[in-house]
């Protein structure tokens, strides 16, 4: 029966070109079976060793803090939305703990985890920093926007679309540009 079950999810999912996210994986899968397919699906798609470098650089870029601002203690509020987002986005895309995340940056565990409900809160009930975080979701590689999106609870794949920068939007330079 269980194995009919399993059969069935990976039918649905090789017929059907549309993307599941990961509670809808969840559910496919019979209960019996959910821990070992929770273990699985973060080793396939976490990073046990991550270059937290690459997030680090592209959210400082994206808003426009330098890295030793992000590191720091300073408390001006686009470093501190940027802080989180970073802590935000380490946890969902990587394996580390909430203590490990927070060694890395000389910050308590509670620290990251308020980071995580705050990033969360905000782009659930203000609609400026949800898109600011993704458009900084659509400069991400594609496993770490499927894993920022399910985080976010977003079920639409396509809602990055109008974040992406397409080659027709953009004007080529004028003479006076050039």
């Amino acid at each position: 029966m269980a194995a009919e079950k399993t059969n069935e999810a990976a039918t649905i999912l090789k017929t059907n070109k549309m993307r599941y996210t990961y509670k809808d994986l969840v559910d496919m899968v019979p209960s019996m079976r959910r821990a070992e397919f929770t273990n699985v699906y973060e080793y396939l798609h976490k990073t046990s060793d991550p270059n937290d470098n690459y997030l680090l650089e592209k959210i400082s870029k994206h808003f426009e803090v330098s890295v030793t601002q992000i590191k720091s203690k300073r408390k001006f509020s686009d470093v501190v939305m940027a802080r989180q987002v970073y802590l935000t986005a380490v946890k969902v895309c990587t394996t580390k703990t909430l203590s490990e995340i927070a060694r890395s940056m000389n910050k308590d565990h509670s620290t990251v985890f308020y980071a995580i409900k705050t990033v969360k809160s905000d782009y659930q009930h203000n609609a400026v920093r949800r898109n600011k975080i993704r458009q900084l979701i659509a400069k991400l590689d594609t496993v770490k926007q499927e894993l920022l999106l399910d985080f976010f609870d977003e079920r639409n794949p396509n809602i990055l679309a109008t974040y992406s920068v397409d080659a027709d939007r953009v004007a080529a330079p004028s003479g006076l540009e050039a």
